[in-house]
């Protein structure tokens, strides 16, 4: 790191994208997570580079153009393991076979590292998601991660994900289990149609109802949204969550690499 800027690059899917596409979230996001990280750190001169890129997963990522940082995040994992692509193991983390999650994730942090050796990597896990409707496009939807995909739950990968950064000398960040998102925060309820008749059900209680984008109103209304918008998407207190945790790991970071000095 310089002594003027601070390079931080940022990948990573959705959550990491709209930062820059409010619009995309119908303004229900006023700020993202990492203008919000930004703003906590008033005292580091950072200058970010936001490189998300919508819907993307780890194996998108292992061609990606890395631009040179002096501090990487990394946030993603949810749309692997939506899409049913297989983790992997250790062995796979350590051959960086590229046809699982694990190995695709060793094979950006040594891309990342072959581009700026000395940068930290802050390698982030998945977080909890609901029921997940897009609000520009109602058919666009997913279940949430209360139940498996393919066999997996999310809370496993999510956690296999943070012990590879661990294992690969990253620094790991526990956004599972810090940030609060648990399946009845994510969204006060999910409006559901039973015979002909709208319901505000909680979770778990809307499990199993189904949802027609052809037919029914969309479910999550204003007064619905809670840490997510959406269901999955950070809404601005969820997203102010995200940054209290990166902006505290950052000033960890950059403390440590200040003292060394």
């Amino acid at each position: 790191m310089n002594d003027l800027t601070i390079r931080w690059c940022a990948i990573g899917d959705s959550f990491t994208y709209l930062n820059d596409h409010l619009d995309e979230t119908g303004y229900r996001l006023r700020s993202g997570y990492l203008s919000r990280t930004l703003e906590k750190l008033p005292e580091y001169p950072l200058e970010l580079i936001n490189i998300g890129i919508n819907g993307s997963s780890f194996r998108d990522w292992i061609t990606q153009p890395i631009p040179e940082a002096d501090i990487y995040t990394v946030l993603l994992g949810t749309n692997d393991w939506h899409q049913g692509f297989p983790a992997g193991n250790e062995t796979d983390l350590k051959k960086r076979n590229a046809g699982t999650i694990l190995g695709c994730l060793g094979i950006l942090t040594d891309r990342i590292r072959s581009v700026s050796p000395d940068a930290p990597v802050i390698g982030a896990n998945p977080v909890e998601r609901a029921d997940f409707v897009y609000l520009l496009d109602p058919f666009n939807h997913a279940r949430g991660s209360y139940a498996p995909e393919n066999g997996v739950r999310l809370k496993d990968l999510s956690r296999d994900i943070l012990s590879a950064y661990k294992a690969l000398g990253a620094e790991p960040l526990d956004l599972w289990n810090l940030s609060g998102f648990t399946q009845d925060k994510l969204v006060r309820f999910k409006r559901v149609r039973r015979n002909g008749v709208y319901e505000d059900l909680p979770y778990p209680d809307y499990i199993g109802i189904p949802f027609d984008p052809r037919t029914d109103e969309y479910p999550y209304p204003p007064e619905a949204v809670f840490l997510t918008y959406d269901g999955l998407h950070p809404s601005d207190e969820g997203a102010e969550i995200l940054a209290e945790l990166f902006a505290e790991r950052f000033r960890r970071i950059v403390g440590q690499r200040k003292e060394r000095k």
